[in-house]
């Protein structure tokens, strides 16, 4: 069964013609973004002054609990914020176009073609009234002009892409015909349509078991690494980037309070939130409390609610390490060490007294 598509256009005066990829070029520059939420008690701050760099042929992991502001701050750069947000501050340029300056209809212009996103829940994201193969040829035909048959055919070549078995009978299936590992893997084909530069990943394996989830992520790095895409990975779990992310941004209470290539960051976290998220990761080497089986450490007490952010250090209340100028100054992300940043009074005791 296949559904016949209605032909749309959109206005994509805005879009940029896609420049070759290099690696080391900067696709995507975030600086000082903010985002607050009104609410009943006035305006809540949920991201604080974030500022990140996504290079061609790089993977970049955002890191931290529920809540600290990640899945807002993507929200932000794609322009699909809810109503009740807004930014504040900042910029998100790619390409050297700043996308928080674009009116909403040259935005749409640059989601998909330029910068595109992995939503965390593939079916609540999928229309289940629709097959995947008409989902995914919506798009090309409404961006791109192309004709019934050449966009089913390329929804084929993108099912093909993301390693759907049977791809030319799967197209004409429904999403709840498809395992949870194979609904995200047509999130997937469909952000990558229209051959984005950058591709945004919220949790790309949220709710999907170990097997499949390890899948799903070799499957985003080699697609990353074979178009030379940059890619912002979303998780909450340290222990799902070490083999995937090439630098890792930490993020606490809506701000970064660390940033590091990834074996430095693992090897010698600077902040100690990262230290204790790193505590908390299993291990399956034999003996020690982490290994499997033994008791798991993990991070006291809770993030702040937003809006309820204490005084000085956000992660005061739950950090070992906490001292009086803690609980009144707010540490600032400074470099620590070349490449390497942090937002603790002490990092230098956690790295050893090396500084750059």
């Amino acid at each position: 069964m296949t559904e016949s598509i209605t032909d749309t256009t959109t206005d994509d005066s805005a879009v940029a013609t896609t420049a070759p990829r290099e690696a080391g070029v900067a696709l995507l520059e975030v600086e000082d973004l903010a985002v607050e939420f009104r609410s009943d008690d006035g305006s809540v701050r949920a991201v604080d002054g974030l500022s990140y760099r996504v290079d061609a042929g790089r993977t970049l992991a955002l890191v931290g609990e529920s809540g600290c502001g990640k899945s807002v701050s993507s929200l932000a750069v794609m322009g699909l914020l809810p109503p009740t947000a807004r930014v504040v501050r900042g910029s998100a340029r790619y390409r050297g176009t700043d996308l928080l300056a674009l009116s909403p209809t040259q935005h749409r212009g640059h989601n998909g073609t330029h910068v595109a996103m992995v939503f965390q829940d593939a079916l609540a994201a999928l229309n289940p009234v629709h097959t995947v193969g008409y989902q995914l040829a919506e798009s090309l035909r409404a961006r791109t002009g192309s004709s019934k048959r050449e966009a089913r055919r390329r929804a084929v070549e993108l099912l093909d892409l993301v390693k759907v078995p049977n791809a030319v009978q799967r197209v004409d299936e429904y999403p709840h015909q498809f395992s949870g590992g194979m609904r995200q893997r047509v999130m997937i084909a469909s952000a990558l349509a229209l051959d984005p530069d950058v591709l945004i990943a919220d949790e790309p394996t949220t709710a999907l078991d170990v097997t499949v989830q390890a899948q799903v992520l070799r499957l985003l790095a080699e697609i990353q690494a074979e178009r030379q895409m940059g890619l912002v990975l979303i998780t909450h779990d340290l222990g799902v980037v070490a083999g995937v992310a090439d630098d890792v941004t930490v993020m606490y209470a809506g701000r970064a309070v660390e940033h590091a290539p990834v074996r430095d960051l693992y090897a010698a976290p600077a902040h100690p939130y990262t230290r204790a998220l790193l505590r908390s990761v299993p291990r399956l080497e034999a003996g020690g409390d982490r290994s499997v089986g033994g008791r798991l450490p993990v991070v006291p007490g809770r993030p702040p609610a937003p809006g309820k952010v204490p005084p000085g250090c956000p992660f005061h209340p739950r950090c070992d390490m906490a001292r009086d100028v803690c609980r009144t100054d707010v540490p600032q992300l400074d470099d620590v060490a070349p490449g390497r940043s942090s937002a603790c009074h002490f990092a230098t005791e956690l790295l050893g007294g090396v500084r750059a």
